[in-house]
């Protein structure tokens, strides 16, 4: 039995792909591939929380279930997929910067081990990656972790500081090399893969040429908020309740459709400092493109980046009274302020059976 495991990293198409496998699961049974996931999901992300969390038992008894379902349907393959899988220590810890990286990678070297450990020795395993662009990566994760959370509050130099050891793919990725052995492991270009990554996931992973008899599910782009609306955002973020998290990003989704002329300029390094980031990264790139045998990165030209570089210019006072206009008016909603009640109410009932009725009550509103 053959076990893939792709393990991300985030911003590199992953939902797409999941969605797909998901969606096409008895298809792929009759090519001999089974994919792996929880009931009602399409990856394994809540099994590698709890990995980090609570140890491998879980993860033990999920490998050894999908191996048995695997074997049932006569599969020579598994695939599962998990983008919390690359750097799992800095990601799932919501970017602890208490830790040093010599603390996080020592964590991530152990954790990556036990998965290890946990897959049956009968088990040909192999590790796939899909890394893109480092700074294209950074802006595209601070852009998210902004618009789901409400611990990124900072701008985005102080957010390179925090993951600056997460844009080191050679770092990270030489853990799963020394753990599972060179041959097991290989890495792919994100800007390679395009336009349509799950082609070539298909293709070069699973060797399976043509995928128009599979079902394209039809997935929402993962949108982004104007920038205007993410920085109003961002200066809000540390006001706002864990609890309350994911009402407040349904909440700013609609009031970023009722704002007039959106600002999209989502460039959040100066040509400069994307430069000396690039340079910086370099050593680590090069060694990655020779080790893992991957195509350059396409090439960042700072002269024409220069020439054609517009700043944001911050947000002004009238967009900020735009937004906060349209805030209010869509938290009034009853929906919103009757989830929003709910959640309180359930803070205050922890560990009782009226906490999960309440919670389940809120569900229904999202």
């Amino acid at each position: 039995m053959r076990l893939i495991l792709h393990i991300g990293t985030h911003k590199t198409g992953t939902k797409a792909l999941q969605h797909f496998l998901s969606a096409n699961r008895k298809e792929l049974t009759e090519y001999g591939i089974y994919y792996a996931s929880p009931v009602y999901e399409v990856n394994f992300n809540s099994i590698v929380n709890a990995l980090l969390l609570y140890g491998q038992e879980k993860l033990r008894y999920f490998l050894h279930e999908n191996l048995r379902k695997a074997e049932r349907n006569r599969a020579h393959t598994i695939v599962a997929s998990s983008e919390h899988l690359y750097a799992m220590v800095r990601y799932l810890t919501r970017f602890n910067a208490e830790k040093t990286s010599a603390e996080i990678l020592a964590k991530e070297r152990s954790l990556v081990e036990r998965l290890r450990a946990a897959i049956p020795a009968h088990v040909e395993c192999h590790i796939l990656c899909y890394v893109r662009r480092p700074d294209h990566y950074l802006e595209s994760l601070y852009n998210q972790n902004i618009k789901r959370d409400s611990l990124v509050t900072g701008e985005v130099v102080d957010f390179l500081n925090t993951i600056y050891d997460m844009l080191d793919y050679h770092r990270y990725l030489s853990i799963w090399r020394d753990v599972f052995g060179s041959s097991a492991c290989s890495v792919r270009t994100y800007e390679a893969a395009l336009p349509n990554l799950i082609d070539d996931f298909m293709r070069h992973v699973l060797g399976n040429e043509d995928i128009s008899s599979f079902k394209q599910p039809h997935l929402r782009a993962n949108e982004r908020l104007s920038r205007d609306v993410m920085e109003y955002k961002r200066l809000r973020n540390e006001h706002v309740l864990s609890s309350e998290r994911k009402l407040e990003r349904r909440i700013f989704a609609l009031v970023d459709k009722r704002i007039t002329n959106p600002n999209n300029n989502h460039e959040y390094l100066l040509p400069d400092e994307r430069a000396a980031l690039l340079s910086r990264l370099e050593p680590s790139m090069e060694r990655l493109r020779t080790e893992f045998t991957l195509p350059p990165f396409p090439q960042f030209n700072l002269e024409a980046a220069r020439a054609s570089w517009q700043p944001y210019p911050g947000l002004s006072l009238e967009k900020r009274r735009e937004i906060e206009f349209h805030y209010s008016a869509v938290q009034r909603q009853i929906g919103f302020r009757l989830e929003r009640l709910l959640i309180r109410a359930a803070s205050l009932t922890r560990g009782s059976g009226i906490r999960r009725l309440l919670l389940g009550a809120t569900s229904r509103f999202q």
